[in-house]
């Protein structure tokens, strides 16, 4: 357990780190949220297409570095906002890149 929470831990800060440096040039808070759960995608991907084991805690990482929740709110915000094609297409966005990244990652690494 202890092993999960500091890769959970680990996960956390990249996320902060990862989203601060691409919000930080983009200045797209949505930007930084779609690139960090689009690469947490392709790795678990990769992961799993590796074989890598559970165990390893690169899964606990990964939880932590992605962030279903802050893509939610960012979405409810355009709803709230009246600006409804900018929140289907984030929520659209985010979903397909994540899958595609998944499918790249694991097929990659499973050569």
């Amino acid at each position: 357990m202890i092993s999960i929470a500091i890769f959970g831990f680990l996960g956390a800060v990249a996320r902060y780190l990862c989203y601060m440096a691409v919000e930080n040039r983009a200045r797209q808070p949505k930007l930084a949220t779609w690139f960090v759960n689009s690469l947490g995608s392709l790795i678990i991907g990769a992961c799993l297409g590796a074989g890598v084991p559970a165990a390893s805690g690169i899964f606990a990482f990964l939880g932590a570095f992605t962030t279903f929740s802050t893509m939610a709110l960012d979405s409810v915000k355009d709803f709230e906002d009246g600006r409804w094609k900018q929140g289907i297409f984030y929520i659209s966005a985010t979903l397909v890149s994540g899958l595609v990244l998944f499918a790249v990652g694991y097929s990659v690494a499973s050569m």
